[in-house]
């Protein structure tokens, strides 16, 4: 009789076992308190003496052996696909994962480049990119951490039990338990539609419980494989290369990453973007002389969103196509100590005390007829606040020339608005000696100036007066994090376009 491996892992339903397998108690639990994953491996009483036979002949324990990578078309595919998400389901989706398990903002310090230019794709992940993600905290519990667009990394805790089986298949008698904790690292690319999923298990994790004997001589032995995959039909997505194969004892000795690309095809798309989600997982698995696998293990599937944007660039380099991670609220951190202290006071204003702002909404002596709203203030975990959505010079010409006509009308009093901001704009115009007006939310923004909420269509901006060099500091970090971030344009076109552009937040770190 063939061994027999089933798989269960987060992602997986709970496998409908025989009357004589493992008790309930013994089923896969998944919490936020940590990822787990559990497999079930069958063994025939046959196989096993034959290990042990050879485990007592050698007279020695086992030793690692060098990994095999197997070629794509020699794999066994196993995958259960799905169709393709729309733009809308995408988005909901990813809503309830940020709403379920709200991800920690970036970390307090950001010395290393962004994930854009500075972070090529190599074939093996930069040292100091996965020690800042793992190190950031939410790795080993909710969905991992989504550190940010770019990057993605978690901590599995797995256990796998193996039970000798019957001429029938069913489990009759456990041997043992191993455990270990799998490491994945993910890398969105900025200029193709792929991620790069890098995995291994964590060295020096491995631990056995089989036994005296079977702990040396056995269960090291076992092998075990991890494979990256899509979840959508071959012509919307595709993963690259094999399954990486290895005895347990090979993987804990191992510090080496194995990869697998995948990759978008723009096949099913919406918009000027070709916009698309795509889900990937890492599924374990073994198929050998000794081992077949009846259902193998998936880790619950990520979700990425995938465009082919034309209008990113940087000194010279254009970024034409990227995939980035959709499970996280993108948003822009402005610091308070800074050398552009100005503009973050004065957002922090405009977020939190926004009845304290210029333009009023009513001149002084006369009832204000509601509150002032502004958006675009950060909360961790809601995705679903009012957020600012981005525009641009050469797709939204209009809209931009809009909202640095209104900031001028309440700034300076200038036409062809000025009149609207005579008696409630700022009452001294800034000293063009030294200052500069800056306006929230951003001039490069729908929800800027020019364009106020339609539910409360007057004055939901605010104007300042700042110094020069900040503001101009402010605006240099702004149309960087558009890049390092990747925040599409807004596309009026899109189905429910409030629900499925990009839209990002503000914020203020004390």
């Amino acid at each position: 009789m063939a061994a027999v491996v089933v798989a269960l892992l987060t992602a997986a339903a709970p496998l409908s076992a025989p009357a004589h397998a493992a008790p309930q108690a013994d089923r896969q639990v998944v919490g936020d308190a940590g990822l787990t994953i559990k497999t079930t491996v069958g063994i025939s009483g046959e196989d096993l003496e034959r290990l042990r036979a050879q485990g007592r002949q050698s007279g020695t324990p086992a030793r690692p052996a060098e990994p095999q990578v197997a070629d794509r078309a020699a794999q066994h595919d196993q995958r259960q696909r799905v169709p393709a998400l729309s733009l809308i389901e995408g988005q909901r989706a990813a809503n309830r994962q940020i709403a379920a398990h709200p991800q920690p903002a970036r970390p307090a310090s950001e010395a290393l480049p962004g994930p854009m230019v500075a972070a090529p794709i190599g074939e093996q992940p930069a040292a100091a990119r996965v020690t800042e993600c793992f190190d950031a905290g939410g790795a080993d519990a909710g969905i991992g951490r989504v550190h940010n667009r770019f990057t993605y990394c978690a901590r599995i805790k797995l256990t796998a039990e193996y039970w000798r089986i019957d001429n029938k298949g069913i489990p009759v008698e456990k041997e043992g338990t191993t455990t270990g904790t799998i490491e994945i690292f993910t890398q969105g690319d900025d200029k193709e539609r792929r991620v790069r999923v890098f995995s291994r298990i964590q060295e020096d994790s491995v631990d056995y419980d089989w036994g005296p004997f079977d702990n040396i001589f056995v269960a090291p032995n076992v092998p075990l494989s991890l494979i990256g995959h899509c979840s959508e039909e071959f012509e919307t997505c595709h993963a690259t290369r094999g399954a990486a194969t290895m005895a347990w004892v090979t993987w804990d000795n191992n510090s080496r990453w194995f990869y697998w690309d995948v990759y978008n095809h723009e096949v099913v798309t919406e918009g000027r973007d070709k916009l698309s989600f795509n889900r990937w997982y890492v599924s374990a698995f073994t198929d050998s002389r000794q081992y077949r696998t009846i259902r193998p293990g998936n880790t619950a599937p990520r979700l990425t969103r995938r465009d082919s944007a034309t209008y990113f660039q940087r000194f010279g380099t254009r970024y034409p196509k990227a995939c980035v991670f959709a499970e996280t609220i993108p948003h822009l951190t402005y610091d308070l100590v800074s050398d552009y202290t100005d503009v973050s006071l004065h957002i922090w204003h405009a977020q939190n005390n926004p009845n304290d702002t210029y333009p009023m909404l009513a001149p002084d002596g006369v009832p204000w007829p509601r509150d002032k709203k502004i958006p675009g203030k950060f909360f961790p975990g809601d995705n679903t606040a009012p957020g600012l959505h981005r525009i641009t010079g050469e797709l939204h010409p209009a809209l931009v020339e809009a909202n640095s006509d209104h900031k001028n009308g309440a700034c300076y009093g200038k036409p062809p608005y000025g009149h609207m901001y005579q008696l409630t704009g700022l009452p001294v115009p800034p000293d063009t000696t030294i200052e500069e007006c800056d306006e929230y939310p951003f001039a490069s923004t729908l929800e800027g100036a020019g364009h106020p909420d339609p539910e409360n269509p007057d004055f939901n901006f605010s104007v300042e007066a700042v110094n020069g060099h900040d503001n101009s500091v402010a605006g240099g970090k702004l149309i960087a994090y558009y890049l390092d971030d990747r925040i599409l344009a807004w596309d009026a076109g899109l189905e429910q376009p409030y629900q499925v552009n990009d839209k990002f937040y503000v914020n203020i770190r004390g």
